[in-house]
């Protein structure tokens, strides 16, 4: 088993911002470049959950591992990514980030390996008040929770997070957090 995993969620719709968010760039590198590139710097083990489309049209990710999400649970968002990852992986800990954080930055990731501990299932930041549960560190016992939501169709990460051990981390810059779901954010804070 390994000691830590890191997960890139890929597999959204992209509804809001009208094409794959994945793919949008940044001084000209891809959104999800920023979460692999990111997550590289504290583990070599790397796996992105990818909706099948998208696959085909990302740009070369050397050694990192693509999986879509399993089945029953294909489309059931962020918890089934994680859970994909977790049935398929074994870790201890597992580091989230989603594809669409292009000003992540390795120095989050650290400060919340610094909380790892067995006292807590999961360790997310939170910043001016606001959670942030797909940039974290969950430990695989919150697997079967996991499982159980899923089966529920209790698609919610807050259901998930108020059942489990949770440490927040409060932080203040949220530059790093900024998720890009609008053309219209993209115009403004990428451009």
């Amino acid at each position: 088993m390994k000691d830590l995993i890191g997960i890139v969620l890929a597999g959204g719709q992209s509804k809001r911002f009208g094409k794959p968010k994945a793919l949008a760039k940044r001084n000209g590198k891809e959104f999800i470049l920023y979460s692999v590139e990111t997550l590289r710097s504290i583990t070599k083990n790397i796996i992105i959950v990818v909706h099948p489309e998208l696959k085909k049209n990302l740009p070369v990710i050397d050694q990192a591992i693509f999986i879509t999400d399993i089945e029953p649970y294909k489309g059931k968002g962020p918890l089934a990514g994680l859970f994909s990852v977790m049935s398929q992986y074994e870790a201890k800990w597992y580091m989230v980030l989603p594809c669409d954080v292009p000003f992540i930055n390795d120095h989050i990731l650290k400060i919340l390996q610094l909380y790892q501990d067995e006292k807590w299932d999961a360790i997310l930041p939170r910043v001016n008040k606001r959670i942030q549960p797909l940039v974290a560190l969950y430990h695989r016992r919150v697997k079967e929770e996991i499982k159980s939501r899923l089966e529920r169709n209790e698609l919610s990460m807050k259901y998930l997070l108020d059942n489990i051990q949770v440490k927040y981390i409060d932080l203040i810059d949220e530059q790093p957090f900024m998720n890009i779901n609008t053309k219209e954010e993209y115009e403004k804070f990428v451009r």
